[in-house]
């Protein structure tokens, strides 16, 4: 995996699987506890050896590459939203990258709170889901929110009006953020989606086949 694309759709793929969480929390009240899951222990993964070490392996962002392909190639009307928060995220974590007091705020809030656990295996994170959202949705309001405009959250007011369900859309967005982080570094450019389509979706397109091959 030593295209330079396969890190790149990797990474996009984890930032658009925490976006698609966003329009099922905020329309239904709930979302996928796999995908939901999956993003919180990825926003503790802060020195990975590997791009697809912060998923635990490719496979753990299988739905974000199959979205990603389709977003790349039709962006259908219902997938406006999913790019509208991807976007909104890439966008938040440009500025976010320009500033280090803000990192570095994020970095010890992060160790304050895996501090109360002895690991972040998907038991843990599983069992204590509602504070984990909590204390990583502050992050992402005291932190993140103030560094640019914020993202408007569109859904049913029912559940936006919840906490839990305010705490577990914010949560989202920061692993949105956290994967974004991850896709600058590897070299991640907002130009690729103007010229580089065809090449991070055919990069994500392999990444499939060989999860696929896996199985």
């Amino acid at each position: 995996m030593n295209n330079k694309y396969h890190h790149i759709a990797i990474a996009l793929a984890g930032a658009t699987q925490s976006a698609i969480l966003v329009p099922q929390l905020a329309n239904t009240g709930v979302c996928s506890a796999t995908l939901y899951e999956q993003a919180i222990k990825s926003i503790f993964k802060t020195s990975p050896k590997t791009t697809d070490d912060v998923y635990d392996g490719i496979k753990n962002v299988k739905t974000g590459l199959q979205t990603l392909i389709q977003l790349l190639s039709s962006g259908q009307k219902e997938q406006t939203q999913i790019i509208r928060y991807l976007f909104g995220a890439l966008s938040i974590t440009s500025k976010l990258l320009k500033n280090k007091d803000a990192l570095d705020k994020i970095d010890q809030r992060l160790k304050r709170i895996s501090g109360l656990y002895s690991d972040m295996s998907e038991q843990t994170v599983s069992i204590n889901v509602d504070d984990l959202s909590y204390s990583l949705a502050g992050i992402y309001s005291d932190i993140i929110s103030p560094i640019s405009t914020k993202i408007k959250v569109i859904g049913k007011i029912e559940f936006l009006q919840n906490t839990l369900v305010q705490a577990k859309v914010r949560t989202a967005l920061l692993g949105c953020v956290r994967s974004a982080i991850l896709w600058y570094q590897v070299g991640g450019n907002r130009f690729q989606f103007l010229f580089c389509r065809k090449r991070i979706c055919k990069a994500a397109q392999e990444l499939l086949d060989q999860i696929n091959c896996a199985n």
